[in-house]
């Protein structure tokens, strides 16, 4: 799986998933990675599709699991890109309705729990890699392990 983060001054990209996993949470764009197909490559292609959006320069900010022990089909692994550099008319696709949200008023309290360990210090330019365990009610997170990306 991909993410990507887009920022455009101190807004970041994010919409509402309206199909899928996750749908009803807000988000940022993102998906399955296609065989034959790098993650960057991915969240570039998933971007775009979800949003209209065409990014360039994206590069990688973290490297993170998800572990749901009450429903293990939901464990991903999530590679996450960040940029500043785009082209193109916001618009909505049948997957995601996005909007430029302040990063100073990230909507928390809709998005994945997990979001409030890690968002904000990737936003402020850490690099990362980390674990998560959901709780039994696949909403919480009952252990969370962060420590700076490995160059490797």
């Amino acid at each position: 799986m991909c993410l990507m983060l887009l920022r455009r001054g101190g807004d970041l990209l994010l919409g509402e998933k309206l199909t899928g996993f996750g749908a009803g949470r807000v988000v940022a764009p993102g998906g399955h990675v296609e065989p034959g197909e790098s993650p960057l490559a991915a969240a570039v292609r998933e971007t775009h599709e979800e949003t209209g959006l065409a990014v360039h320069d994206a590069t990688l900010c973290a490297r993170l699991e998800f572990a749901f022990p009450a429903r293990p089909a939901w464990d991903l692994r999530l590679e996450v890109f960040t940029s500043t550099t785009h082209t193109g008319a916001l618009t909505p696709s049948s997957e995601l309705a996005p909007w430029w949200c302040p990063v100073r008023g990230l909507p928390l309290d809709r998005m994945w729990d997990d979001d409030r360990y890690w968002l904000a210090r990737v936003l402020g330019g850490e690099r990362l890699q980390g674990r998560f365990v959901y709780a039994p009610d696949n909403e919480t997170v009952q252990h969370a392990d962060l420590h700076p990306l490995d160059p490797t």
